[in-house]
């Protein structure tokens, strides 16, 4: 996964730790190679926030701008707490993590990440919106657009309050420019009516390995049980 992609790549963002991909790395002349070295190190983070979750072991999340909390895995790093991004559908995520940092051809690559934020609009509308954006944000690159397919959305209830969840699967089905990045992936966006507003989490993944397998992928029961794990708060 390369976080500065298509639309992303125009947003001045701080490293977020293990995700960043140098923009000068797409349409390279050289010609391409895969060259993986150890993980890079994490930069500095926040703390989890103070709560027990319910999954032992594993990082709470708690946005209290968006009302609204969920859990990492304990391998997952917290971004420090001033780093943000922009979807190409306008969305401004925080309170980032990310899990998977590798390293290759000198540029830095994550296998998913996470971040939640806070909108306007119908949950159905706003979580398949956003999920096709990041979709094609994060899996596009200088050469091809994204193929992207949507899940029907899919109504929840948690803790009283509504929502929707909706899944967006991603690939690039031509010679990628890019020989470092995975050519699939997969984004779910969970949108919740809360006292806030429309308060999302937004879930993005890596589903496969590409030409890089020492970098391990997140588990499917993983993406699950962090979906799951989303809820109101405060």
């Amino acid at each position: 996964m390369r976080i500065q992609r298509a639309a992303l790549g125009a947003i001045s963002l701080a490293v977020l730790a293990g995700a960043i991909v140098a923009v000068s790395t797409l349409g390279s002349a050289e010609e391409p190679r895969t060259e993986v070295s150890e993980p890079p190190r994490p930069t500095a983070t926040r703390q989890a926030a103070p709560v027990v979750p319910t999954v032992p072991g594993w990082q709470v999340v708690t946005d209290k701008t968006a009302a609204l909390t969920y859990e990492v895995p304990p391998g997952w790093t917290l971004a420090e707490g001033t780093e943000t991004l922009e979807s190409s559908s306008g969305v401004e995520l925080g309170h980032l993590a990310d899990f998977g940092p590798y390293l290759c051809q000198g540029a830095e690559y994550g296998r998913a990440l996470s971040g939640s934020g806070l909108t306007h609009g119908d949950p159905g509308d706003t979580a398949t919106e956003l999920a096709a954006a990041v979709a094609a944000d994060q899996y596009s690159d200088g050469s091809q657009t994204a193929q992207v397919t949507l899940s029907a959305p899919t109504p929840i209830t948690r803790g009283g309050v509504r929502g929707t969840v909706v899944r967006a699967d991603a690939e690039v089905t031509a010679e990628s420019g890019d020989h470092c990045a995975s050519t699939k992936g997969t984004v779910v966006v969970v949108a919740l009516s809360t006292a806030a507003g429309t308060s999302v989490v937004v879930l993005a993944a890596d589903a496969d390995t590409g030409s890089t397998p020492s970098a391990p992928l997140v588990s499917p029961d993983e993406l699950r049980t962090i979906t799951d794990s989303v809820r109101p708060s405060g």
